[in-house]
């Protein structure tokens, strides 16, 4: 096929309880589709695969090129400040920070890096993972018939999909199935990144350890009321205040003008009621399909599922 012609590649977020599928045409979503994948198969190579096969067949998108994002437990990132200098310069300088701060040898690495000027220099972030890793983690994909041809990073990702350009620093929040990463963003660079084991599942299972049916979990989950979660959502809370601290000591910085919440978790309104009480400043949760012609109407309100796989697909845009 002609690359005039070739469709644009897919932004495919396969997270530890679905996978969700975006391609973008300019302004038009050509393609948006997610399928929740039980935790036995996720966990079964072989299960996985022959899922993922399956759904890929369904969708129609079987030999099409992808961009796909490597978890957080298997990247390496981190975010410097240099002075200013020449693109050809700061190449060389990146590297170097790279080779001097990877837990690894470089030559195993697979890394990139984005720059943006700062008020103080050039801010650099760079992510970094295992070449063996990467090859593992893309290995379904690729045996489920899609062409995977980049990888990405989360933080990354909703730095692309969601509206983070303010000049203050913003903490944004995205609460999946098992995981919430926590990133705080200032003057449109990542200043800090942090994933805890903790998401929707944690809450369901101590919904269901309260006398709750799954069927009464999952309809909570997803829409609340926050009074019923509160208890588990106050252990969310202190690994969120853990990591602020951690920056205001770090950065020396004491003012945050936002959070912005995301992730499939985040649909439930009763999330923002709760951090909204919480903190002293305005939550929000954004839908990154704000701005998008799309023919599947019905998946808009949950724009915040698909917040990284739209980061995907506008690596390509």
């Amino acid at each position: 096929m002609s690359k005039l012609f070739r469709p644009a590649p897919l932004g495919v977020d396969l997270g530890s309880g679905s996978v969700k599928i975006i391609g973008l045409k300019g302004k038009k979503i050509s393609v948006a589709a997610f399928m929740d994948i039980p935790s036995s198969e996720r966990e079964d190579e072989t299960l996985l695969i022959n899922r993922l096969h399956n759904f890929f067949k369904e969708v129609n998108i079987i030999g099409q090129e992808a961009i796909v994002h490597i978890p957080g437990i298997l990247s390496f990132i981190r975010t410097i400040t240099l002075p200013p200098m020449p693109k050809g310069e700061l190449k060389e300088a990146v590297k170097w920070e790279i080779k001097r701060q990877l837990p690894y040898p470089p030559e195993d690495a697979v890394y990139d890096y984005v720059a943006t000027v700062v008020a103080d220099g050039i801010a650099v972030t760079f992510a970094s993972a295992e070449r063996k890793n990467i090859q593992r983690h893309i290995f379904p994909f690729k045996e489920a018939g899609l062409s995977v041809i980049a990888v990405d990073v989360n933080p990354l990702c909703l730095m692309r999909a969601l509206p983070l350009q303010g000049t203050g620093n913003i903490i944004v929040l995205d609460i999946g199935a098992k995981n919430m990463e926590i990133d705080i963003v200032r003057s449109g660079a990542l200043r800090l990144t942090r994933t805890v084991e903790m998401g929707g599942e944690h809450i369901k299972s101590q919904l269901l350890s309260e006398g709750f049916s799954k069927e009464g979990a999952e309809d909570i989950l997803m829409r609340g009321p926050a009074e019923r979660i509160e208890k588990i959502l106050n252990q969310f809370l202190k690994e969120i205040f853990r990591s602020i601290d951690y920056y205001k000591a770090t950065f020396k910085e004491k003012i945050f003008s936002e959070v912005i919440l995301t992730g499939g978790v985040a649909i439930n309104p009763a999330l923002k009621d709760y951090f909204s009480h919480m903190f002293d400043i305005p939550v929000s949760v954004p839908n990154p399909f704000d701005n998008f012609i799309m023919r599947e109407e019905s998946l808009r309100p949950l724009g915040p599922r698909f917040s990284v796989a739209i980061g995907l697909a506008r690596r390509a845009a």
